[in-house]
């Protein structure tokens, strides 16, 4: 009898497989850096340009005064002047569009508008959280570099601060190697960033400071001595202290995975090829979210249906995906409150997902 080929050409063709649509689910990444900044609003009809201001504080006044006139000359007044400083920043539209045709909706198995929609909705909150940590570690959405972020703060510029290795070294990215241990990231490290961070009067976020590292980054720190006995030593032997997305809390810092930390430019990379991760501490009030109106600032999907007769398309056969959000083109409040974790590891950064291929870019 004749044997019917499931391997080449001819009948197997009318074969079909069962499939799940579930595996874009799988890659997507969990997404944290938006949630880190302040929301800021700007008005309907208040124009593109939002401007922070803040008023200096004045120096403690420990000094007793004359119990003849009842204060002090004026030379000695410590507060007889103050200064304003100013951060502005703009808006930016982003979006990303996605064409398709009548035919593909038509004979696409299943119709992809809905799976479509859904991925270019992710596409656009990856964009804003890979947008937010590159505020976070250069204060420019578009780009990172070595230079750390700074912005006006007590009447002159500030930039924020870098912790290297494992808080006790002082470095450049182009001296670190992760060869040499205390280059890479430690327990020690976070001690440091809090330390820096609460010395500096940085409020706290549900009594801890928030740190985004990338995975390569986590599985570093999970062979570090110190993390691991304070993680043994937590409540269920440690059980508790893992939560999705979470490292845990060490020395007073909560550390989450951004599988984003790090992707946007490969940094200065020494002779043995190590990547150089810059990994933020972020208090309240360090970066804002900035967006315009009530819904502008969310990132939204919308499909224009084929049908739209118009000299670019005469026959109406082609449809539009779109997203847009509004967003600020900066986004350092405070350099004060937020401290930078510069350290190296020889673990690759994955490139295969879709959503990571800019890394090196």
């Amino acid at each position: 009898m004749a044997v019917l080929s499931t391997t080449g050409v001819g009948p197997a063709q009318l074969l079909r497989n069962y499939w799940q649509d579930t595996l874009q689910g799988y890659l997507k990444n969990n997404l944290l850096a938006n949630d880190l900044a302040e929301t800021q609003m700007i008005p309907a009809n208040s124009g593109n340009i939002i401007e922070f201001r803040r008023m200096v504080n004045f120096s403690k006044q420990v000094t007793g005064v004359s119990e003849f006139l009842g204060y002090m000359t004026f030379a000695a007044l410590k507060g007889r002047s103050f200064s304003i400083d100013s951060v502005v920043y703009g808006l930016e539209l982003l979006t990303n569009d996605l064409q398709l045709t009548k035919k593909t909706m038509v004979t696409s198995i299943p119709n992809p508008t809905a799976d479509l929609t859904e991925r270019f909705l992710y596409n656009a909150k990856d964009t804003l959280d890979q947008r937010m940590i590159n505020k976070m570690v250069n204060n420019t959405g578009n780009t990172q570099s070595a230079t750390a972020p700074s912005v006006n703060y007590f009447g002159s510029s500030v930039s924020v601060s870098t912790t290297w290795g494992d808080g006790s070294q002082t470095l450049t990215e182009a001296t670190l190697d992760a060869d040499n241990p205390s280059h890479r990231i430690a327990a020690e490290t976070f001690n440091t960033a809090y330390t820096r961070l609460r010395s500096r009067s940085a409020p706290l976020r549900r009594g801890r400071y928030d740190c985004l590292i990338a995975p390569e980054i986590a599985g570093d720190l999970r062979t570090d001595g110190t993390f691991q006995d304070v993680a043994l030593k937590g409540t269920q032997r440690g059980e508790d202290k893992f939560e999705q997305a979470m490292v845990g809390d060490v020395f007073g810092v909560r550390v989450l995975e951004d599988e984003n930390v790090g992707i946007g430019t490969a940094g200065t990379v020494d002779a043995t090829n190590d990547q150089i991760y810059r990994c933020p501490v972020v208090a309240p009030g360090y970066v804002a979210r900035i967006s315009y109106t009530g819904g502008l600032g969310v990132p939204q999907v919308n499909f224009i249906p084929p049908g739209k007769v118009d000299k670019a398309d005469p026959y109406g056969l082609v449809g539009i995906l779109t997203w847009q959000v509004w967003d600020a083109n900066g986004g350092i409040i405070n350099p004060l409150c937020g401290e930078l974790i510069k350290v190296a590891s020889t673990r690759t950064k994955n490139t295969t997902q879709v959503d990571d291929s800019t890394w090196g870019v």
